[in-house]
């Protein structure tokens, strides 16, 4: 019997900061709504409308890193460490190209693209998401160079690293929020600023540990670095399916929000508060589905396909007791929490429903259908994952959305939250099937 790559000691040193990190990541936009929320619930909604955009650009640019990162794991699980350095250089250099080409876009576009997505908004709300959205376009470049820089790190075993720096990148932004928000009463071109400048200098100095102070993999002076067609060619063919999986759910996601903007601004609201505080009820899964690439990636690199199963399997578990323990507490609180947006009653009570009800499903389907997808990507298995996705996404929850609002009207904006849930159930089935086989476990990077 081989011996085992990853102790139990080693998976949880690796997978506390990841969810730490994912908290401290998500919880950026959320103090950016917080902060606004005194503006009132035009500023809410305009904040929270374009950082969902934010979110897309976000989850682009984490699969491209993600992508780049499962080829950094495999080359080191088979000792190949001129090839894992050299796919450090290639990542960084492909992620900030892209975070470049989407700032020129958002520039660019702003304000047509928020005129095209969110055109039935009141005035107030699109001016407002107009400034935001132009500070957020200017950051993006920094975002990708944060997240390849801390997908590299966390392939590397330093996930503690990222925790730190995200903490930092967090504290930078409330402190910078308040300033700008409550002494220089900015607004919301205050937050989008603190947002900026958080993201910039935590950025650039993730991106100096990984080029000067990590030992692991030889990364060579800056100017020397240039693409290669055979190391591009190797990321791309698994960053292309996880970017354009990642891609394909958030727009869904944008079109089922042009089906939130139609019931009016205490919807929008309602919908927006009970997305940030889920978000949080994710972070386990999203910790553990990190730690996939480098555990599941490492053990496939090794061809040690029976332990990459059973350390699936191990963090899949974990993921139910951790997520579900957190849904439990968000029932509980579902009202409190609430109350610290400064909301109508009758919003706060359209969020405490959708709440209440997510606690239940989240609990169920969320595990099995996003953090096993993440260990199939792991393996290599990016285009099955990829078409799983876009399938479920445009079938239930966007098509969903629109059948559901027809038929069911009085139910309002709920039954937007009523077709995630029948995406979320599909995604746990397929990933249980094809999970159970082993066609995952034979596509790792040649």
């Amino acid at each position: 019997m081989s011996e085992p790559l990853f102790s139990k000691k080693q998976i949880y040193n690796m997978i506390i900061p990841l969810i730490m990190e994912q908290v401290f990541m998500a919880a950026i936009g959320m103090f950016d709504v917080i902060m606004v929320s005194g503006l009132g619930e035009h500023s809410i909604s305009a904040v929270s409308l374009v950082d969902f955009m934010n979110q897309l650009i976000n989850s682009v640019l984490t699969a491209l890193s993600t992508g780049g990162a499962i080829v950094c794991s495999q080359y080191i699980g088979r000792k190949d460490l001129r090839d894992a350095g050299e796919a450090v250089e290639h990542l960084i250099l492909l992620v900030v190209l892209a975070g470049a080409g989407l700032m020129a876009a958002a520039l660019a576009g702003n304000p047509w693209i928020l005129n095209r997505l969110y055109g039935s908004i009141e005035p107030r709300v699109l001016d407002a998401g107009r400034v935001y959205f132009g500070l957020s376009g200017i950051s993006y470049p920094f975002i990708a160079l944060f997240c390849c820089s801390a997908a590299v790190m966390r392939a590397l075993g330093y996930a503690r690293l990222s925790f730190y720096t995200s903490l930092i990148m967090n504290l930078l932004n409330i402190s910078m929020n308040a300033v700008f928000i409550f002494g220089f009463r900015w607004g919301v071109f205050g937050a989008g600023l603190a947002s900026l400048l958080s993201r910039a200098v935590i950025s650039l100095v993730l991106f100096y540990m990984v080029v000067r102070k990590q030992n692991m993999v030889p990364v060579r002076p800056l100017i020397l670095w240039r693409l290669r067609r055979r190391t591009a060619s190797a990321i791309l063919s698994l960053a292309v399916p996880t970017s354009l999986e990642s891609s394909l759910f958030y727009i869904g996601r944008l079109l089922v929000q042009r089906v939130v903007t139609g019931f009016g601004t205490s919807a929008i609201a309602a919908n927006a508060v009970s997305l940030t505080v889920t978000e949080f009820l994710h972070m386990p899964g999203a910790g553990t589905g990190i730690a996939m690439i480098t555990i599941v990636g490492r053990c496939i690199g090794a061809d040690e396909k029976k332990q990459a199963r059973g350390y699936a399997v191990y963090l899949i578990g974990l993921t139910y007791l951790i997520q579900g323990v957190c849904c439990i507490g968000s029932m509980a609180l579902a009202s409190p929490v609430t109350g610290l947006y400064n909301l109508t009653d009758v919003t706060k009570e359209t969020a405490v429903r959708m709440l209440m009800t997510h606690g239940v499903i989240c609990a169920l389907f969320w595990p099995m259908g996003f953090t096993t997808a993440n260990a199939l990507k792991s393996a290599g298995d990016v285009k099955f994952t990829m078409i799983m996705s876009f399938a479920c996404m445009w079938v239930f929850r966007v098509g969903g959305s629109y059948l559901f609002v027809r038929l069911f009207p009085r139910f309002g904006v709920m039954n937007v939250w009523f077709a995630m849930y029948c995406d979320w159930a599909a995604r746990a089935v397929i990933c249980f099937v094809r999970f159970k086989g082993d066609k995952w476990l034979d596509k790792k990077v040649q």
